[in-house]
Protein backbone atom coordinates (compact mmCIF):
# COMPACT_ATOMS: atom_id res chain seq x y z
CA UNK A 1 0.00 0.00 0.00
CA UNK A 2 1.64 3.49 -0.89
CA UNK A 3 1.89 5.77 2.04
CA UNK A 4 -0.69 8.53 2.51
CA UNK A 5 0.62 11.98 3.13
CA UNK A 6 -2.95 13.73 2.44
CA UNK A 7 -5.91 12.47 1.21
CA UNK A 8 -5.57 11.74 -2.56
CA UNK A 9 -2.06 12.61 -2.44
CA UNK A 10 0.67 9.34 -2.46
CA UNK A 11 4.10 9.47 -1.80
CA UNK A 12 6.88 10.18 -4.53
CA UNK A 13 8.23 6.80 -4.24
CA UNK A 14 4.67 5.45 -5.71
CA UNK A 15 4.57 7.63 -8.78
CA UNK A 16 4.31 4.89 -11.15
CA UNK A 17 2.38 1.51 -9.57
CA UNK A 18 1.96 -1.27 -12.30
CA UNK A 19 -0.66 -3.78 -12.15
CA UNK A 20 -0.96 -6.35 -14.40
CA UNK A 21 -1.03 -4.53 -18.18
CA UNK A 22 -2.11 -1.31 -16.82
CA UNK A 23 0.39 1.43 -15.31
CA UNK A 24 -1.14 4.45 -13.05
CA UNK A 25 1.04 7.14 -13.24
CA UNK A 26 0.65 10.22 -10.73
CA UNK A 27 1.97 12.98 -13.24
CA UNK A 28 1.01 15.75 -11.20
CA UNK A 29 3.24 14.62 -7.64
CA UNK A 30 6.17 16.93 -7.60
CA UNK A 31 6.17 17.64 -11.01
CA UNK A 32 6.03 21.62 -11.83
CA UNK A 33 4.02 23.03 -14.37
CA UNK A 34 7.23 24.48 -16.18
CA UNK A 35 8.77 20.69 -16.28
CA UNK A 36 5.48 19.68 -17.39
CA UNK A 37 4.82 21.86 -20.45
CA UNK A 38 8.23 21.64 -21.52
CA UNK A 39 8.03 17.93 -21.66
CA UNK A 40 11.84 17.01 -22.47
CA UNK A 41 14.66 15.97 -20.92
CA UNK A 42 14.52 16.47 -17.45
CA UNK A 43 10.20 15.20 -17.80
CA UNK A 44 11.28 12.29 -19.59
CA UNK A 45 14.17 11.82 -17.42
CA UNK A 46 11.92 11.54 -14.32
CA UNK A 47 9.65 9.34 -16.21
CA UNK A 48 12.34 6.84 -17.57
CA UNK A 49 13.53 6.78 -13.99
CA UNK A 50 10.10 5.94 -12.62
CA UNK A 51 9.90 3.17 -15.05
CA UNK A 52 13.22 1.83 -14.33
CA UNK A 53 12.32 1.58 -10.46
CA UNK A 54 8.99 -0.48 -11.77
CA UNK A 55 11.45 -2.82 -14.28
CA UNK A 56 9.79 -1.22 -17.48
CA UNK A 57 12.02 -0.46 -20.31
CA UNK A 58 11.63 2.35 -22.84
CA UNK A 59 10.63 -0.32 -25.54
CA UNK A 60 8.11 -1.78 -23.11
CA UNK A 61 5.98 1.32 -22.52
CA UNK A 62 3.99 0.52 -25.53
CA UNK A 63 2.32 -2.62 -24.05
CA UNK A 64 1.23 -1.23 -21.27
CA UNK A 65 -2.26 0.91 -21.02
CA UNK A 66 -1.58 4.04 -19.34
CA UNK A 67 -3.35 5.82 -16.45
CA UNK A 68 -2.37 9.40 -16.30
CA UNK A 69 -4.60 10.57 -13.08
CA UNK A 70 -4.19 14.58 -12.85
CA UNK A 71 -6.19 14.65 -9.38
CA UNK A 72 -5.61 17.75 -7.31
CA UNK A 73 -3.89 19.80 -9.99
CA UNK A 74 -4.98 22.39 -12.74
CA UNK A 75 -2.83 20.48 -15.63
CA UNK A 76 -4.51 20.81 -19.48
CA UNK A 77 -4.68 19.58 -22.50
CA UNK A 78 -2.40 21.49 -23.95
CA UNK A 79 -0.08 21.50 -20.41
CA UNK A 80 0.15 17.73 -21.01
CA UNK A 81 0.59 17.94 -25.06
CA UNK A 82 4.52 17.43 -25.19
CA UNK A 83 4.24 14.85 -22.49
CA UNK A 84 1.96 13.06 -25.11
CA UNK A 85 4.01 13.35 -28.33
CA UNK A 86 7.27 11.90 -25.94
CA UNK A 87 5.23 8.89 -25.20
CA UNK A 88 3.61 8.68 -28.92
CA UNK A 89 6.48 9.35 -31.02
CA UNK A 90 9.30 8.67 -28.89
CA UNK A 91 8.28 4.99 -26.88
CA UNK A 92 5.36 3.99 -29.43
CA UNK A 93 2.44 4.19 -26.98
CA UNK A 94 -0.12 3.90 -29.14
CA UNK A 95 -2.95 6.77 -28.34
CA UNK A 96 -5.22 4.54 -27.23
CA UNK A 97 -3.15 3.45 -24.81
CA UNK A 98 -2.86 6.88 -23.36
CA UNK A 99 -6.07 7.14 -21.04
CA UNK A 100 -6.09 10.90 -19.05
CA UNK A 101 -8.74 12.08 -16.30
CA UNK A 102 -8.67 15.88 -15.84
CA UNK A 103 -9.70 18.20 -12.87
CA UNK A 104 -9.48 21.02 -15.28
CA UNK A 105 -12.35 21.93 -17.86
CA UNK A 106 -11.82 20.09 -20.87
CA UNK A 107 -13.30 19.34 -23.88
CA UNK A 108 -12.14 15.70 -23.99
CA UNK A 109 -14.08 15.04 -27.46
CA UNK A 110 -11.54 16.80 -29.56
CA UNK A 111 -8.77 14.72 -27.57
CA UNK A 112 -6.38 12.32 -29.87
CA UNK A 113 -6.40 9.99 -26.95
CA UNK A 114 -9.60 8.74 -24.29
CA UNK A 115 -10.01 11.06 -21.03
CA UNK A 116 -12.56 12.75 -19.00
CA UNK A 117 -12.90 15.89 -17.73
CA UNK A 118 -14.37 15.81 -13.61
CA UNK A 119 -14.28 19.90 -12.66
CA UNK A 120 -16.37 19.58 -9.55
CA UNK A 121 -13.46 16.49 -8.44
CA UNK A 122 -11.71 19.53 -6.09
CA UNK A 123 -14.91 19.48 -3.69
CA UNK A 124 -13.18 16.78 -2.04
CA UNK A 125 -9.79 17.82 -1.59
CA UNK A 126 -8.61 18.03 1.94
CA UNK A 127 -11.62 16.58 3.04
CA UNK A 128 -12.79 20.20 3.89
CA UNK A 129 -16.51 19.57 3.84
CA UNK A 130 -16.76 16.91 6.50
CA UNK A 131 -14.51 18.95 8.70
CA UNK A 132 -16.79 21.66 8.13
CA UNK A 133 -20.42 19.85 8.72
CA UNK A 134 -18.62 18.53 11.60
CA UNK A 135 -19.15 21.57 13.41
CA UNK A 136 -23.07 22.43 12.73
CA UNK A 137 -22.74 26.21 12.14
CA UNK A 138 -25.83 28.47 12.33
CA UNK A 139 -24.86 30.40 9.01
CA UNK A 140 -27.68 32.59 9.50
CA UNK A 141 -27.19 33.91 12.74
CA UNK A 142 -23.14 34.61 11.84
CA UNK A 143 -22.09 38.06 12.70
CA UNK A 144 -21.05 40.03 9.70
CA UNK A 145 -18.15 41.46 11.24
CA UNK A 146 -16.86 42.88 8.06
CA UNK A 147 -17.71 43.10 4.12
CA UNK A 148 -15.14 41.04 2.61
CA UNK A 149 -12.92 38.02 2.96
CA UNK A 150 -9.87 37.33 0.33
CA UNK A 151 -7.71 34.49 1.42
CA UNK A 152 -4.23 34.06 -0.59
CA UNK A 153 -2.62 31.45 1.04
CA UNK A 154 0.07 31.23 -1.49
CA UNK A 155 1.82 34.30 -2.00
CA UNK A 156 3.18 35.56 -5.42
CA UNK A 157 3.36 38.92 -7.96
CA UNK A 158 0.20 38.15 -9.44
CA UNK A 159 -1.88 37.97 -5.79
CA UNK A 160 0.36 40.45 -4.15
CA UNK A 161 -0.76 43.08 -7.30
CA UNK A 162 -4.27 42.17 -6.80
CA UNK A 163 -3.97 42.83 -2.51
CA UNK A 164 -1.84 46.32 -3.45
CA UNK A 165 -4.91 47.11 -5.29
CA UNK A 166 -8.02 45.96 -2.70
CA UNK A 167 -5.84 47.91 -0.28
CA UNK A 168 -5.64 51.18 -1.87
CA UNK A 169 -9.26 51.13 -2.98
CA UNK A 170 -10.94 49.75 0.52
CA UNK A 171 -11.03 50.09 4.07
CA UNK A 172 -8.51 47.39 5.68
CA UNK A 173 -10.71 47.27 8.73
CA UNK A 174 -13.82 46.16 6.09
CA UNK A 175 -11.83 43.26 5.27
CA UNK A 176 -10.57 40.19 5.92
CA UNK A 177 -7.37 39.23 4.04
CA UNK A 178 -4.71 36.91 4.30
CA UNK A 179 -1.62 36.46 2.41
CA UNK A 180 1.53 34.38 2.21
CA UNK A 181 0.33 32.18 5.28
CA UNK A 182 1.35 28.50 3.57
CA UNK A 183 5.16 29.19 5.39
CA UNK A 184 6.95 30.21 2.18
CA UNK A 185 8.92 33.33 2.38
CA UNK A 186 8.63 35.35 -0.71
CA UNK A 187 10.52 37.66 -2.54
CA UNK A 188 11.39 41.57 -1.44
CA UNK A 189 9.76 42.31 -4.75
CA UNK A 190 6.24 40.57 -3.75
CA UNK A 191 6.51 41.74 -0.35
CA UNK A 192 6.60 45.35 -1.46
CA UNK A 193 3.81 45.12 -2.88
CA UNK A 194 1.76 44.84 0.06
CA UNK A 195 4.00 46.96 2.25
CA UNK A 196 3.14 48.99 4.90
CA UNK A 197 1.10 45.86 5.55
CA UNK A 198 3.03 43.35 7.11
CA UNK A 199 4.41 39.86 5.35
CA UNK A 200 2.53 37.53 5.77
CA UNK A 201 -0.77 38.95 6.43
CA UNK A 202 -2.25 37.10 9.37
CA UNK A 203 -5.59 36.42 9.99
CA UNK A 204 -5.62 33.31 12.52
CA UNK A 205 -1.92 31.74 12.58
CA UNK A 206 1.05 32.51 11.05
CA UNK A 207 1.31 29.32 8.67
CA UNK A 208 -1.82 27.37 7.41
CA UNK A 209 -0.17 24.27 6.50
CA UNK A 210 -1.57 21.32 3.72
CA UNK A 211 -3.55 20.40 6.48
CA UNK A 212 -4.64 22.99 8.29
CA UNK A 213 -6.17 25.04 5.57
CA UNK A 214 -8.81 22.59 5.09
CA UNK A 215 -9.59 22.03 8.80
CA UNK A 216 -10.85 25.27 10.26
CA UNK A 217 -11.13 25.80 13.78
CA UNK A 218 -12.77 28.86 13.89
CA UNK A 219 -15.51 31.33 12.17
CA UNK A 220 -13.61 34.30 11.60
CA UNK A 221 -13.43 33.59 7.46
CA UNK A 222 -17.25 33.14 7.72
CA UNK A 223 -18.28 36.82 9.06
CA UNK A 224 -18.01 38.87 6.06
CA UNK A 225 -21.09 38.29 3.18
CA UNK A 226 -18.42 38.99 -0.02
CA UNK A 227 -15.71 37.22 -1.11
CA UNK A 228 -13.38 37.69 -3.80
CA UNK A 229 -12.67 33.89 -4.49
CA UNK A 230 -8.74 33.78 -5.79
CA UNK A 231 -8.08 30.83 -7.67
CA UNK A 232 -5.10 28.75 -8.04
CA UNK A 233 -4.88 29.72 -12.07
CA UNK A 234 -3.47 32.30 -12.99
CA UNK A 235 -2.04 34.06 -16.77
CA UNK A 236 0.14 36.16 -14.61
CA UNK A 237 2.16 34.18 -12.22
CA UNK A 238 5.00 31.30 -13.67
CA UNK A 239 4.95 27.82 -12.95
CA UNK A 240 1.51 27.82 -12.31
CA UNK A 241 -1.25 26.77 -14.27
CA UNK A 242 -3.95 28.48 -17.05
CA UNK A 243 -6.48 26.24 -17.19
CA UNK A 244 -9.65 26.51 -16.05
CA UNK A 245 -9.84 24.54 -12.54
CA UNK A 246 -12.34 25.02 -9.86
CA UNK A 247 -10.60 24.48 -7.15
CA UNK A 248 -11.84 24.05 -3.02
CA UNK A 249 -12.01 27.60 -2.87
CA UNK A 250 -14.64 28.11 -4.74
CA UNK A 251 -16.85 25.35 -2.79
CA UNK A 252 -15.87 26.80 0.19
CA UNK A 253 -16.85 30.43 -0.53
CA UNK A 254 -20.24 28.69 -1.65
CA UNK A 255 -20.59 26.71 1.21
CA UNK A 256 -19.73 29.24 3.73
CA UNK A 257 -23.42 31.36 2.42
CA UNK A 258 -21.05 34.04 0.47
CA UNK A 259 -22.22 36.04 -2.33
CA UNK A 260 -18.79 35.14 -4.41
CA UNK A 261 -16.73 37.69 -7.14
CA UNK A 262 -13.40 35.36 -8.50
CA UNK A 263 -9.93 36.33 -9.21
CA UNK A 264 -9.25 33.82 -11.91
CA UNK A 265 -8.66 32.97 -15.54
CA UNK A 266 -11.26 33.58 -18.07
CA UNK A 267 -14.51 31.35 -18.21
CA UNK A 268 -14.27 29.95 -14.92
CA UNK A 269 -17.00 32.04 -13.77
CA UNK A 270 -19.50 30.33 -16.72
CA UNK A 271 -17.99 27.58 -15.70
CA UNK A 272 -19.20 27.60 -12.05
CA UNK A 273 -22.52 28.64 -13.49
CA UNK A 274 -22.92 26.20 -15.49
CA UNK A 275 -22.82 23.29 -12.46
CA UNK A 276 -26.33 25.31 -11.30
CA UNK A 277 -24.98 27.47 -8.85
CA UNK A 278 -26.54 31.24 -8.57
CA UNK A 279 -23.53 33.64 -9.51
CA UNK A 280 -25.67 36.51 -8.74
CA UNK A 281 -25.20 38.05 -12.05
CA UNK A 282 -27.97 40.27 -10.74
CA UNK A 283 -25.92 41.73 -8.51
CA UNK A 284 -22.14 41.66 -10.21
CA UNK A 285 -23.26 42.50 -13.67
CA UNK A 286 -23.26 39.29 -14.91
CA UNK A 287 -19.64 39.00 -14.21
CA UNK A 288 -18.65 40.96 -17.26
CA UNK A 289 -14.36 40.16 -16.26
CA UNK A 290 -15.00 36.32 -16.86
CA UNK A 291 -14.89 37.22 -20.56
CA UNK A 292 -11.83 39.81 -20.64
CA UNK A 293 -8.94 38.06 -21.55
CA UNK A 294 -6.16 40.43 -20.66
CA UNK A 295 -5.11 39.41 -16.94
CA UNK A 296 -4.79 42.64 -16.11
CA UNK A 297 -7.41 44.73 -16.82
CA UNK A 298 -9.17 42.03 -15.51
CA UNK A 299 -7.99 42.63 -12.22
CA UNK A 300 -8.49 45.90 -12.61
CA UNK A 301 -12.43 44.72 -13.17
CA UNK A 302 -12.53 42.55 -10.43
CA UNK A 303 -10.94 45.52 -8.11
CA UNK A 304 -13.43 48.15 -8.86
CA UNK A 305 -16.78 45.33 -8.87
CA UNK A 306 -15.46 44.86 -5.65
CA UNK A 307 -14.30 47.97 -4.47
CA UNK A 308 -18.13 49.35 -5.54
CA UNK A 309 -19.84 46.80 -3.91
CA UNK A 310 -17.65 47.45 -0.54
CA UNK A 311 -19.05 50.93 -0.40
CA UNK A 312 -22.36 49.90 0.57
CA UNK A 313 -23.59 50.05 3.99
CA UNK A 314 -26.15 47.28 3.48
CA UNK A 315 -24.39 44.17 2.84
CA UNK A 316 -25.79 42.18 5.81
CA UNK A 317 -28.83 43.37 4.65
CA UNK A 318 -28.20 42.32 0.77
CA UNK A 319 -27.02 39.04 2.80
CA UNK A 320 -30.87 38.78 4.30
CA UNK A 321 -32.54 39.27 1.57
CA UNK A 322 -30.96 36.99 -1.04
CA UNK A 323 -30.87 34.24 1.78
CA UNK A 324 -32.41 31.30 0.09
CA UNK A 325 -30.30 32.05 -2.73
CA UNK A 326 -27.22 31.39 -0.56
CA UNK A 327 -28.87 28.86 0.71
CA UNK A 328 -29.63 27.05 -2.88
CA UNK A 329 -25.99 27.60 -3.32
CA UNK A 330 -24.40 25.66 -0.22
CA UNK A 331 -27.54 23.16 -0.45
CA UNK A 332 -25.75 22.40 -3.97
CA UNK A 333 -22.57 22.27 -2.60
CA UNK A 334 -24.07 19.88 -0.59
CA UNK A 335 -25.61 17.30 -3.00
CA UNK A 336 -22.16 17.35 -4.89
CA UNK A 337 -20.19 16.50 -1.97
CA UNK A 338 -22.99 13.09 -1.53
CA UNK A 339 -23.54 12.36 -4.70
CA UNK A 340 -19.99 13.01 -7.04
CA UNK A 341 -18.02 10.77 -5.65
CA UNK A 342 -19.78 7.87 -7.41
CA UNK A 343 -20.07 9.76 -10.87
CA UNK A 344 -16.05 10.08 -10.79
CA UNK A 345 -15.18 6.50 -9.43
CA UNK A 346 -17.02 5.19 -12.68
CA UNK A 347 -16.13 7.97 -15.25
CA UNK A 348 -12.40 7.07 -14.38
CA UNK A 349 -13.69 2.77 -14.21
CA UNK A 350 -14.58 3.20 -17.74
CA UNK A 351 -11.87 4.96 -19.07
CA UNK A 352 -9.51 2.22 -17.24
CA UNK A 353 -11.42 -0.88 -18.50
CA UNK A 354 -11.66 0.99 -22.27
CA UNK A 355 -15.88 1.83 -22.37
CA UNK A 356 -15.41 5.55 -23.31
Amino acid sequence: MSEELLPGVIAVGDRLIREGGIVYYALWKEISADILRAGEVELQTIFKQDCEKRHIQSDECKNYIWIFDLKPEGISAQDFNNFYKYLVYKLKVPSSNIRVVFSAVEDVSVLPYPAVSLPDRLIYNGNWYMHLEHYHINWQSIPMTHKLVCLMRRASVGRGNLAKRLLAKINVNDMIMTFGTNGVDASVEVKKLVYPQPFPMIVDRPMADEVFQHRIDHEKFYQAPLNLVVESSSQLDSNTWTSIFITEKTFKALAWHQFPVWYAVPGLVNEVRKMGFDVFDDIFDGHAYDQTQDPWTRMTQVVQLVSNICKQDNLASLRKQHWNRLLHNAQLIKHIHDTALDKHTQAVNGLIHGKF
